[in-house]
């Protein structure tokens, strides 16, 4: 047996992102973070406005107790472009969005400032602000960039008219032909808009795009990484088929939406011996886009039953796709 043989294995790289939307509990988010390095995940997510900036907090408290060779194995993206409770004049706190480079440039400070961090891998407009143009975010961007606080940009929430506005604007300007590094975008079982707008193309079933129905296809053809929040829609597909009601309200609305569909998510769990969260996650990573889920459980054991969704995705047919893409709609397709 050589020293190799007995050395630490690294966790294969998986290809689902960490989501820290909910960390402010340092002791709680460490057991998250823990089980996602122990799954592979090599990007954590964060905001500047999650928990008013207890989550980047968090986030730099825990990268700084990571011995070197666990923190070169991660990388950590932030968004800002969304403000929160800023009074108006009646002093009644509102959201406006703001995508301005002086707006972007103090977020930026701030955020490296709570994560710790010199620069962040990538940079993410959180959502689309119509009154600065796309060419004055992407050059606040570039100027970050030569300054080594920031490497790459990303979008969220955003159409495919805005996205490509993006990756236009950034090609032109960037010295080395730079494209968007990602798009977020709400996208699971739940929220098939994506899918559905694809393959009920001119049929009354299909349903509203909101101007990005052929996002996932373009992104795919231009290189730009998918990034779907929310993918396992609350745990509306996870729980309740072992006859179990959620104590949360909220949760126990999401499983009345989701019908019977439950039930079909924990018969394909069975059939590939996987985990339920898996095989949500599956359903995902299946398609051809390069779908990147973004977990945002805190669960140990639920992070590490989402680590099964890259081996349920290359055991998953094709019939058991439609079944659950049909289970989901709660109607046979067309």
């Amino acid at each position: 047996m050589t020293a190799q043989d007995t050395a630490p294995q690294t966790p294969a790289a998986s290809p689902l992102i960490l989501g820290t939307m909910g960390w402010g509990d340092v002791e709680r988010a460490r057991g998250a973070l823990r089980a996602g390095l122990e799954a592979g995940i090599g990007l954590l997510d964060t905001a500047d406005i999650y928990g008013a900036g207890a989550s980047e907090e968090t986030v730099g408290a825990l990268l700084a107790e990571l011995d070197p060779a666990e923190r070169t194995r991660l990388r950590v993206q932030t968004k800002s472009g969304i403000v929160l409770h800023e009074p108006g004049p009646d002093g009644t706190p509102a959201v406006r969005y703001d995508n301005s480079p002086a707006y972007l440039h103090d977020r930026l400070a701030l955020s490296l400032e709570r994560l710790g961090l010199d620069r962040v891998d990538t940079l993410v407009v959180h959502r689309p602000d119509v009154l600065t143009p796309v060419s004055d975010t992407v050059r606040a961007f570039l100027d970050a960039r030569e300054a080594g606080r920031v490497d790459a940009l990303g979008v969220s929430n955003m159409g495919t008219r805005r996205v490509l506005e993006y990756q236009h604007a950034l090609r032109e300007v960037s010295a080395d032909g730079t494209g968007l590094a990602c798009v977020q975008v709400e996208l699971g079982l739940h929220h098939r808009m994506l899918v559905e707008s694809v393959v009920l193309a001119n049929h009354p079933a299909a349903a509203p795009d909101g101007g990005a129905g052929d996002l996932g296809e373009v992104c795919a053809g231009e290189g730009i990484e998918i990034q779907a929040w929310g993918p396992l829609g609350q745990g509306r597909f996870t729980r309740g088929s072992d006859g179990t009601v959620p104590a949360d309200p909220a949760e126990q609305a999401a499983l009345a939406a989701a019908g019977g569909a439950p039930a079909v998510v924990a018969r394909v769990a069975r059939e590939l011996e996987v985990s339920r969260e898996a095989v949500v996650l599956a359903w995902l990573l299946r398609l051809p886009w390069g779908v990147r889920p973004v977990v945002g459980t805190q669960d140990p054991a639920r992070i590490a039953s989402c680590a099964q969704a890259a081996d349920a995705a290359a055991r998953m047919d094709g019939a058991q796709w439609h079944r659950l893409w049909t289970a989901a709609r709660g109607e046979t397709l067309p």
